[in-house]
């Protein structure tokens, strides 16, 4: 993704606390190292802001699972099945943006 070593730590706690909680106890956990300047790169900051941006966590997939059943009860195996797949292509995609923001920032 791009993350110094140095506070590779930090994002994936950070990331890891986005997909088991949410991202608001992430960002909460976050906004300590955002306010004591010199903490962490502008590019580290950058990226983990991207990574923690996004729905994909276990609660936001029961969500969608839910009401999607509630639509079609007939379907709802096939719906849950697919809830784990979405999940991982969500957190993926949050990933892949947080990567791109990465290689953009470190061009400047």
């Amino acid at each position: 993704m791009g993350v110094d070593w140095s506070d590779a730590n930090l994002a994936g706690s950070l990331i890891g606390q986005k997909l088991a909680i949410n991202e608001f106890v992430a960002y909460l956990n976050f906004s300590p190292y955002l306010q004591t300047s010199g903490t962490l790169d502008v590019k580290t900051i950058a990226i983990i802001s991207f990574a923690l941006c996004g729905f994909a966590n276990f609660g936001s997939i029961g969500v969608v699972v839910g009401a999607f059943s509630a639509i079609s009860p007939k379907r709802a195996p096939e719906i849950a099945q697919l809830g784990l797949r979405a999940l991982a292509a969500a957190t993926l995609s949050n990933l892949m943006s947080a990567t791109i923001a990465g290689f953009f920032i470190g061009l400047a």
